[in-house]
């Protein structure tokens, strides 16, 4: 997918359509396939941006079709060509009819063979993700009851969910963000298979978890999902490190929800934030991003989960913290959504929310104010004839301190104040 300019959905559908026509004018049977189809069944229908092609055309042959120039073989073996578009349209993944071979690594299938569309539609994963549209006669061919499903607002596994979850076991975690992200239930028995296979995902790479994981974490109903995760057991293996409990009754458990129908906004990281400030309260700092680094989660993304949990307490008792320390903690670009969360848990805790308003209406301040310039840095205290080396960093740290107290206003004054300091540090190390 493009990264440097967004997908826009007329673009990306009109192109699609084009793709669809010319595999139609060339013989060949050729329907839009999957998610794309599922998005524009749900009422109230959305746009979608990818779009996905299914035909009785054989690799080779689509690639006649639009020519290897325009195309890109890297599915090939999976009867998947890649059709190169804009940055405006995207690409699409033209995929022929098939059937898949055992799934010996959980993920892909060992072969495939070619087949009919109802066939191709049996080996897919939820009912809602089954299904084909002809644009050209718009039309939807169903061969799985999807559409039954959206109404009925049900994530069903096509066939039997064993199978299906066997076949690709990041498919557990799938139905839970459907589940999440569209407001759907989960069938009777896709619900019990999720359960009794979660245990499955320690065979899903990382990688692919983390990336479901997003998608329910960031969605507007991710309580739905966090529940879900819970009840089921696939939260465990999604999560790795905390402490769960045995019932969602559990009282951490409802603190947990609790604080996250106080928190506006669903983010990623402080979501995971809460999950370790909750369910893992005794763990140290090197704990949470021993798991955080199991999840396979960027080193931004750690380091920002840790600096969540490491300050919320420090944002709830800042009326009775130092400013100077108080006020590095504010000018950190975390520091806003690490106080939402520090507001919805003093708010649960009924803490006093004394500190969390004095950081408020600090960071209401101008910039220049919160945070202004340094009266001195490292080439001032050179010019002032100090050798640099480890005092250096001691010494600008007591000027800044006594610069945001409002103890010393002036740049002579901070000189002075620095010569202080840098000699009786000196003094105490002989």
């Amino acid at each position: 997918m493009f990264e440097s300019s967004p997908i826009v959905a007329e673009k990306a559908r009109l192109f699609a359509v084009k793709t669809v026509r010319k595999l139609r004018k060339t013989g060949f049977i050729a329907y839009f396939a999957g998610g794309c189809v599922r998005d524009r069944e749900i009422r109230p229908p959305q746009d979608p941006h990818d779009y996905d092609i299914a035909t009785n055309a054989l690799p080779d042959q689509i690639q006649e079709v639009f020519t290897k120039r325009k195309t890109l073989a890297i599915g090939a073996s999976f009867g998947v060509i890649t059709l190169i578009g804009t940055k405006a349209t995207g690409n699409i993944d033209i995929a022929t009819f098939r059937e898949d071979a055992a799934y010996s690594d959980g993920r892909h299938p060992d072969g495939v063979s070619f087949c009919n569309a109802e066939q191709d539609a049996l080996r897919r994963d939820f009912t809602i993700n089954g299904m084909f549209y002809d644009p050209i006669d718009e039309q939807v061919i169903d061969f799985v009851n999807g559409r039954a499903d959206i109404v009925a607002k049900v994530i069903r596994a096509i066939g039997i969910p064993a199978e299906r979850f066997h076949e690709d076991k990041l498919r557990i975690l799938r139905a839970i963000r459907f589940a999440t992200t569209l407001q759907f239930t989960i069938h009777t028995e896709t619900l019990a298979a999720v359960k009794q296979f979660a245990e499955n995902l320690q065979q899903v790479s990382r990688e692919r978890i983390l990336i479901e994981l997003k998608k329910i974490l960031e969605s507007n109903h991710y309580q739905r999902g966090l529940e879900l995760m819970l009840d089921t057991g696939v939260l465990a293996y999604a999560v790795p490190g905390l402490a769960l409990p045995e019932s969602s009754q559990a009282a951490n458990w409802q603190s947990l929800l609790a604080i996250t129908a106080a928190m506006p906004a669903n983010d990623f990281r402080s979501t995971l934030a809460l999950l370790f400030k909750t369910l893992a309260a005794d763990a140290i700092l090197i704990d949470v991003r021993s798991s955080l680094k199991q999840m396979k989660m960027s080193n931004d993304d750690i380091v920002t989960v840790c600096w969540m949990v490491e300050h919320v307490e420090q944002f709830i008792s800042a009326d009775s913290v130092p400013w100077p320390q108080i006020q590095r903690l504010l000018i950190d670009p975390n520091a806003k959504k690490t106080l939402t969360i520090a507001t919805a848990w003093s708010s649960h805790h009924q803490q006093s929310t004394v500190g969390i308003e004095f950081c408020q209406q600090k960071l209401k301040l101008p910039l220049e104010q919160l945070n202004p310039a340094p009266l001195l840095d490292g080439k001032d205290l050179q010019e002032m004839g100090l050798q640099p080396g480890p005092l250096f960093s001691k010494v600008l740290t007591a000027v800044r301190d006594a610069q945001l107290m409002g103890e010393t206003t002036t740049k002579p004054a901070a000189a002075i104040l620095a010569q202080t300091v840098f000699q009786q540090l000196s003094d105490s190390l002989e």
